[in-house]
């Protein structure tokens, strides 16, 4: 025989299946949704980020090709950098730069090649010069020479009359390697 549910017993199957559907809705759908939802809004806020990334990196090139503008506009030919291993030309640069002067001198340090692609070549030099205009016009032809490079250190001295100016220093080329 069976028995008959009671009132209370009713109300606690409907409960249980409330509780039932309510889980069943909540693991089945709510759960994922959100899942979906919050992953969603973290790829947003992932693409904002790269698409900030990239409107930054936009005007940093704009304001560099107007760097570059300017200094076109003041110099249309910058001196570039040479290939590695460019002595020859240098020393036909620096006998060419030198022939002005009375006498001169040239010392060759080893190559720094430590700046990743950029090699540095040292080069202590002493001259001397009639006058200081001389001197000066020499130090003017070294910096502007057809060769990327920077006169690190000079020291002029003045002789006795008639002797002239002794300028010793060291100047520094630039290649790419």
């Amino acid at each position: 025989m069976r028995r008959k549910l009671t009132a209370r017993e009713w109300m606690l199957l409907g409960v249980l299946a409330v509780l039932a559907l309510a889980s069943g809705y909540i693991m089945l759908f709510y759960t994922p949704m959100t899942q979906r939802r919050d992953a969603a809004i973290e790829e947003t806020a992932q693409y904002q980020e790269q698409v900030s990334a990239a409107q930054l990196r936009m005007e940093e090139k704009r304001r560099m090709e107007q760097e570059l503008e300017t200094i076109f506009e003041n110099d249309p030919d910058p001196i570039g950098l040479a290939r590695y291993d460019n002595i020859q030309p240098v020393m036909m640069e620096l006998h060419t730069i030198l022939s002005a002067a009375n006498d001169y001198s040239l010392s060759f340090s080893t190559v720094d090649a430590e700046g990743g692609d950029i090699v540095r070549r040292d080069i202590a030099l002493s001259f001397v010069s009639g006058t200081y205009e001389e001197a000066k016009a020499i130090l003017q032809s070294l910096k502007n020479s057809a060769y990327r490079c920077m006169i690190d250190t000079v020291n002029i001295s003045f002789g006795q009359e008639g002797d002239g100016v002794t300028v010793n220093g060291t100047i520094a080329f630039f290649e790419y390697q």
